[in-house]
């Protein structure tokens, strides 16, 4: 078996961050792992650097393509200077992957998880003093632009505008805004998927407003619009290493109802 960067870009990355596996009688690949590194300081402020590791083909390749793929990240973090993560997507199911991951020191501490609103549990909110409410469907221009912009930074993507078109597109799509004297307080969208569930897709609350409640209104006020429309279920999916936002919206009446992916990592730095 021959270990070699690939001839061709691989899931979208340089030739550089991928290793495949090759048979060296048939000149087959037998298996393929690539780093998709991705920082983010905003959501991941302990750990800026995330390094994604993506694996393809027979198992037998698994070893050496990922073994050469976690030593690249360990180079680009090492780089980097700052406290990092190196993680791999893995089915709730699949525990063969998982087992297997755990062998190079991955632990099973991350994941993405699904949270369900009970109507039950809103709790009563208020809006912070000095603020209003505004309720759109980001039609205005200036505001799409503005928008685009805090989303991109947030999540560190590069969207662009056709993106915002088909985001926006969604039925019963709204997004609900605290807006203060000084400037934006939070904002959230939502809008209704398939089979008549409720989707909250976006909550963010500008770092001078957080732990004063702002989040938990706009998420109380995203439930009333959602009921008022006769939608009974609504849900939201978040990273389990972003507690903050977890303890909120459980706060705010969300319970946690299945895993989505395990997201299995080891620090790093």
């Amino acid at each position: 078996m021959i270990l070699r960067n690939p001839r061709e870009p691989l899931f979208g990355e340089p030739v550089e961050n991928g290793f495949e596996a090759i048979d060296e009688k048939t000149g087959e690949r037998l298996g393929c792992c690539v780093v998709h590194p991705e920082p983010n300081p905003v959501l991941f402020p302990a750990r800026p650097n995330n390094f994604r590791l993506e694996f393809a083909g027979e198992f037998s390749a698994f070893g050496k393509t990922l073994g050469a793929a976690m030593a690249l990240s360990r180079v680009l973090a090492a780089r980097a200077g700052k406290p990092a993560r190196i993680y791999a997507a893995c089915p709730p199911e699949d525990d063969l992957l998982l087992a297997a991951l755990e062998q190079y020191g991955f632990e099973d501490n991350d994941g993405l998880v699904r949270m369900e609103l009970d109507f039950e549990r809103i709790p009563e909110t208020r809006m912070p003093a000095g603020c209003v409410l505004v309720e759109d469907e980001l039609s205005d221009p200036e505001e799409r632009r503005f928008f685009l912009d805090r989303y991109n930074q947030l999540f560190q993507s590069n969207r662009d505008f056709a993106w915002l078109d088909a985001y926006t597109a969604a039925e019963a799509f709204r997004r609900i805004l605290c807006v203060a004297p000084t400037g934006l307080a939070g904002e959230l969208t939502c809008w209704r998927e398939d089979g008549g569930v409720g989707r909250i897709g976006y909550i963010h609350t500008a770092r001078r407003w957080r732990n004063m409640g702002v989040a938990r209104h706009l998420l109380r006020l995203a439930g009333e619009y959602f009921e008022d429309a006769g939608i009974r279920v609504v849900v939201a999916d978040v990273r389990a290493r972003i507690p903050l936002l977890l303890h909120t919206l459980e706060s705010a009446g969300f319970c946690q109802t299945s895993l989505l992916m395990r997201y299995p990592g080891e620090d790093v730095g």
